[in-house]
């Protein structure tokens, strides 16, 4: 895959875990999102039945229902109530051993220290989170609209580095939705993020090809 390639498809993931909307579902119901992501699926070395849960049958009306309810049910509340899509819910909140605060390395809060380091390198690049995430900057469409950015702007160095730092919570979104049985359109979803992650791993090695530094 190219760095185009890459770019687009974080693009198209961060789409699929925002709140679902009309456009989302035509394509769903169209099966023209199957073919979309079957592509880069294919380029990344992976196997097509991860997309399976692309594939849903019925009217557009209930395909608008039922995966509106399945993004409540999974991603509307914190770690303890759901699957949050937050990486400050999978970290201790601080790893800043002055504070005293009382909660400061519990898990499941929001606001913590990848929040923070997120808010600077946004203000860094000139980018504004709006308003609905203010609360949560490290959600993960954030991320990976930011990773989207990285392929375009950055090196692979930088992408690595933000992988590591900030995607690497993935594996236990992954385990955490298993046990919540989830849709099978939010399993591929996730299975495809997985495996986008498990490929950019093992394919990026630390170099500077003299692009702008941000972090």
């Amino acid at each position: 895959m190219t760095n185009q390639e890459r770019e687009e498809l974080c693009q198209l993931l961060a789409c699929l875990f925002y709140p679902p909307d009309e456009d989302l579902s035509g394509l769903i119901h169209q099966g023209k999102l199957h073919g979309i992501f079957e592509k880069y699926v294919r380029n990344l070395g992976g196997d097509a039945t991860i997309l399976r849960g692309f594939l849903i049958e019925g009217t557009l009306a209930t395909l608008r229902i039922d995966l509106r309810a399945e993004y409540d049910r999974l991603f509307s509340g914190l770690e303890k109530d759901g699957v949050a899509l937050v990486e400050s819910c999978y970290k201790m909140w601080t790893k800043d051993r002055s504070c005293s605060l009382p909660f400061a390395s519990e898990t499941g809060l929001l606001m913590g220290d990848s929040a923070v380091h997120l808010l600077e390198i946004y203000q860094m690049c000139d980018l504004e989170v709006a308003e609905e995430f203010k609360g949560c900057p490290d959600h993960l469409a954030l991320e990976l609209e930011f990773l989207s950015y990285l392929y375009r702007w950055t090196t692979d160095g930088e992408i690595k580095r933000f992988i590591e730092d900030h995607l690497d919570w993935i594996p236990l979104l992954r385990e955490r939705s298993r046990l919540f049985d989830p849709h099978p359109f939010y399993w591929s979803a996730i299975e495809i993020l997985d495996l986008l992650l498990r490929r950019e791993r093992e394919r990026l090695e630390v170099e500077d090809n003299g692009k702008k530094r941000v972090y």
